[in-house]
């Protein structure tokens, strides 16, 4: 190869070096740029309203400032606001990131258990979103339902935590948010007949915020966890 090509074989070879890098520079700023996009921005894209992240945003400020059963409360109170949200891959983005907080303010508050609890559905919930919706998400809730009235608790519980997420897939929000209330109701059961104390209060504090007489689960709840409810109730879900 003589010399004038061999240089302009080589030349050739950084312009598409440099193309490559380029055009991957431009896919990099093009993702950062949408994950820095505003919030409020987001929200209005998917046809949200953006007064739904209030107490998300308030949730993070309290556990800035340390504020541990405060930002509990708040984003107790997020879980089901957020969860008003249409657009599927936005309401479990910003569900990932309520219980994200979540496991953060347990921690502040020395439970590491429910913490964990918490950080797993986080996970659970961004895998969610990376696939498909389902059609089959209305049929969830029986079997795990089921598992516990037949006093199988940890098949229960199993069940129960997969339902949360797989709930999501119902598109009509009033009918996904009943049967997270129901779901949740069985959960803080089952939790109860496992013995798990501290999953218990968790998730009826998580009820309280949603509907604070809770009077489906009251209904259904032996006296030991009606206790609990009337306690949460009147520490008005702390």
């Amino acid at each position: 190869m003589s010399r004038s090509r061999a240089a302009l074989f080589a030349l050739g070879l950084l312009v598409t070096a440099g193309c490559a890098t380029f055009e991957q520079a431009g896919r990099e700023a093009d993702k950062g740029f949408q994950s820095h996009i505003a919030k409020p921005v987001l929200y209005k894209l998917a046809g949200a309203d953006p007064q739904l992240r209030l107490n998300l945003e308030r949730g993070q400020a309290e556990l800035d400032a340390n504020d541990y059963k405060a930002a509990v409360l708040s984003l107790n109170r997020a879980v089901w606001e957020v969860e008003r949200i249409q657009k599927r891959s936005l309401r479990l983005a910003e569900l990932a990131e309520t219980y994200e907080l979540l496991s953060q303010a347990y921690l502040g508050l020395g439970n590491a258990g429910v913490a964990e609890e918490h950080r797993r559905m986080a996970h659970a919930l961004t895998e969610a979103a990376a696939r498909e919706r389902s059609t089959s998400s209305a049929y969830v809730l029986a079997p795990a339902k089921e598992a516990y009235l037949s006093a199988q608790f940890p098949k229960a519980v199993k069940g129960l935590r997969q339902a949360l997420v797989d709930l999501e897939d119902l598109l009509d929000p009033d009918i996904r948010i009943i049967q997270l209330a129901e779901t949740r109701c069985y959960l803080a059961l089952s939790y109860f007949a496992a013995q798990e104390h501290d999953h218990v209060v968790d998730q009826i504090r998580r009820l309280w915020a949603h509907d604070a007489a809770m009077t489906a689960c009251v209904r259904d709840a032996p006296r030991a966890v009606r206790v609990l409810i009337a306690d949460v109730q009147k520490k008005k879900g702390l």
